[in-house]
């Protein structure tokens, strides 16, 4: 294939399952576009529509990234219940963090009804942040998170709580997972009727439903039916595919068969830690997901741009061929003070190693 495709070609003919001429770069990058943007901190990024969407856009120019915008709520999945949510205006944050959930025991969690998403605490940042990303034809990521751990607590019930009922009271998980996952379909149905399937994708992360904090039995019973639920009624509204990070170690999952029954699209795509090995992921899920890169995240932050490439190069190699394709990334967010040249190591390195 001679010439270089644009990024937009690249992205949509990967997703369709058409020729592209190189492996695409870039996944996952947030925060890190509003500090290149001059912004000491992150909490307007998350906080305001047109920095998180011009943000993305200038940066992603600037480097010639192919990922899309990526849409989160600005309350984060907690703030739509109630939950008190710290955006990150301190420059020692690097997200948005739960400082006190909505549910502090059982009696909160019965009584806790599920919000109308188009009329819950900020959905009208949300809405409009969803509607700059659609109205620039950038086929964006808009996350839409429910049935998981990772959507429930501390988003819903703080984690301490949450995690002593895993032993305790298993059924108020349970109660909780389901009211999370109903939110997550309200919240789709919500988007298709005011956006349309066509020119978005659903996005969730995992990151507390790891092994690290839950092993694979409790997944399995808790988890798998609510995340099955989700993921196909999102798909029935006729979006096409999910886009999922398994952050951290999700080993156990893998190896129990959790995470092959989790409906993805034709394709999907799948986004691991650095814990799994590409050679694992492409195996195990290449045939019927697109696969993201999983180059150690604070290697990024921490080492200089000849070590970035040659950990970039390794990983594309491995990568590169996998049925459904293969994005050049690192296994997390990007960290959002890497230095930009370590960022455009991404680019670099699906220039000249991700060729087809």
């Amino acid at each position: 294939m001679s010439g270089e495709m644009t990024s937009m070609e690249r992205w949509k003919n990967l997703l369709e399952g058409n020729p592209i001429d190189r492996v695409a770069a870039g996944f996952d990058i947030l925060g890190h576009t509003a500090i290149v943007n001059g912004y000491e901190a992150l909490g307007d990024f998350y906080a305001k529509p047109k920095v998180s969407i011009g943000s993305q856009l200038k940066a992603k120019e600037m480097y010639g990234y192919d990922q899309p915008p990526i849409v989160i709520s600005p309350g984060y999945g907690a703030g739509e219940w109630g939950s008190e949510v710290e955006l990150p205006y301190r420059k020692a944050m690097g997200a948005p963090s739960v400082t006190e959930s909505v549910v502090q025991n059982k009696k909160d969690l019965e009584e806790l009804e599920v919000p109308d998403p188009s009329n819950a605490p900020y959905s009208d940042e949300f809405y409009r942040t969803v509607e700059l990303a659609i109205e620039e034809d950038s086929y964006p990521l808009v996350t839409v998170w429910g049935g998981c751990v990772s959507s429930t607590a501390p988003m819903i019930v703080d984690m301490e709580t949450f995690m002593k009922w895993m032993r305790t009271d298993p059924d108020l998980c349970e109660m909780a997972l389901d009211k999370s996952a109903e939110f997550a379909i309200k919240t789709a149905e919500w988007l298709v009727d005011e956006f349309g399937a066509d020119n978005w994708i659903p996005v969730d992360w995992l990151p507390t439903d790891a092994n690290v904090l839950i092993d694979s039995d409790t997944f399995g019973e808790l988890v798998v039916p609510r995340l099955k639920k989700v993921h196909q009624k999102v798909l029935d509204l006729g979006l096409p595919m999910w886009f999922t990070h398994w952050c951290s170690d999700h080993t156990q999952n893998i190896e129990a068969g959790h995470i092959d029954e989790i409906p993805m699209g034709d394709p999907g795509a799948v986004f691991f830690g650095p814990e799994v090995t590409m050679e694992e992921i492409v195996n195990r899920f290449g045939d019927s997901n697109i696969v993201i890169g999983n180059v150690d995240p604070p290697s990024f932050q921490n080492k200089p741009q000849e070590e970035v490439l040659k950990l970039l190069k390794d990983n594309i190699e491995r990568g590169k061929d996998s049925p459904k394709g293969f994005i050049a990334s690192c296994g997390c967010e990007l960290p959002p003070r890497t230095p930009p040249v370590n960022t455009y190591a991404i680019v670099k390195a699906a220039r000249e190693y991700g060729q087809y």
